[in-house]
């Protein structure tokens, strides 16, 4: 049976973790993790098989344990020069143990404040897809506003909205909701893009609200 090692080694969030490592100069890895942590986030009322950060610690303990240098350097040479310069002058399974450890300890923390660790880009982006770019479709000649491009939208996606108008809606109350419980995720999140501002998040809540009520109830 053929090996794929690309799920293993090129893919999802452990891979992004060490993307971020090995980027040399930039925040602690305990940082990274924890933000992880924050765009991973369970809630209470979620069921037990959704915690992440555990079952990814448990899948790092395993690459450790299991490595084997054949099959690592079957991986796509991008992939093994990543790891490699995360793991810095450690071993590549000496590197997994560590950051096994740092998810086991960030899923035994509460979430950290965003004065604590600062929202990082990589971090909205990954939270908050949808709102990137707000108004890059919104001043072509076609519309006047954001509010009628936004309704235009809203009007183009219609009967469809579970699919696009509902998430966006919500990711647009949470990032509102956020920026008003908290100065320093407002500050970091409202840096990120000009066009992301709490007047046209207002506008995706307050008009996708309505058509929702209007046509989905």
């Amino acid at each position: 049976m053929p090996l794929h090692p690309e799920g293993a080694f090129t893919g999802g969030p452990l891979f992004q973790l060490v993307g971020l490592a090995a980027a040399r100069g930039g925040d602690p890895l305990e940082w990274e993790v924890l933000r992880m942590a924050r765009v991973l986030q369970t809630e209470h009322w979620d069921p037990a098989w959704r915690h992440p950060l555990q079952p990814l610690a448990s899948q790092l303990d395993h690459l450790a344990l299991t490595f084997d240098e054949d099959f690592f350097q079957s991986c796509p040479k991008d992939a093994q020069e990543t790891w490699l310069a995360a793991a810095g002058e450690d071993t590549v399974p000496g590197f997994m143990t560590g950051l096994a450890a740092l998810l086991r300890l960030a899923d035994r923390q509460r979430p950290a404040g965003y004065g604590d660790v600062p929202l990082a880009r990589w971090e909205a982006a990954a939270r908050f897809p949808l709102l990137r770019d707000l108004d890059s479709w919104a001043y072509d000649g076609e519309y006047d506003s954001f509010e009628s491009a936004f309704q235009g939208r809203i009007d183009g996606e219609h009967p469809c909205c579970d699919c696009e108008v509902v998430p966006f809606v919500a990711q647009a109350s949470q990032a509102l909701a956020l920026c008003a419980a908290c100065e320093h995720f407002r500050r970091d999140f409202l840096g990120f893009d000009a066009s992301v501002t709490p007047a046209a998040l207002a506008v995706v809540v307050d008009l996708g609200h309505a058509h929702m009520v209007r046509h989905h109830r």
